[in-house]
């Protein structure tokens, strides 16, 4: 049943990734209207795009090494990427998008698919990672 297992979890983290490459390419904050000049872009910033696709990096080797080495114990670490991802699109979520909204209350900026679709995928990687660290704590 443990071996049953360890592969979906794998896959589904492998998925999760997936989802992130496909939110960074998705718009993550719609405006309608003009921002005025000076006002800094809601969109996700190049940086953190790149923080995202780094995590994306290192939880799909971790899904890798689970499959190749038949063991859950690299996939239990892919909860921190999952965490990374998930904590950047909440840091945009949370502090960027009010903060123009506040500036500019006519643009009625709102988060876009792409931060969405960020912060399921963050949320399934950790998920996928908490979920095979049970299973490594509960076969030791």
């Amino acid at each position: 049943m443990r071996r049953g297992w360890r592969i979906p979890r794998a896959a589904v983290a492998g998925v999760a990734g997936l989802g992130v490459i496909a939110g960074l390419t998705l718009r993550t904050a719609n405006y309608p209207g003009l921002l005025p000049p000076g006002t800094p872009d809601p969109e996700l910033d190049l940086g953190l795009r790149l923080v995202c696709a780094a995590a994306v990096l290192i939880a799909v080797t971790l899904a890798y090494l689970t499959f190749a080495r038949r063991q859950d114990e690299p996939l239990a670490l892919a909860c921190l990427p999952g965490l990374v991802v998930t904590g950047v699109i909440l840091r945009h979520l949370v502090v960027t998008l009010p903060g123009v909204t506040r500036l500019q209350p006519a643009a009625r900026v709102v988060p876009g698919a792409g931060s969405w679709v960020l912060l399921v995928s963050g949320v399934v990687m950790t998920a996928a990672g908490l979920a095979a660290a049970f299973a490594v704590r509960r076969a030791a």
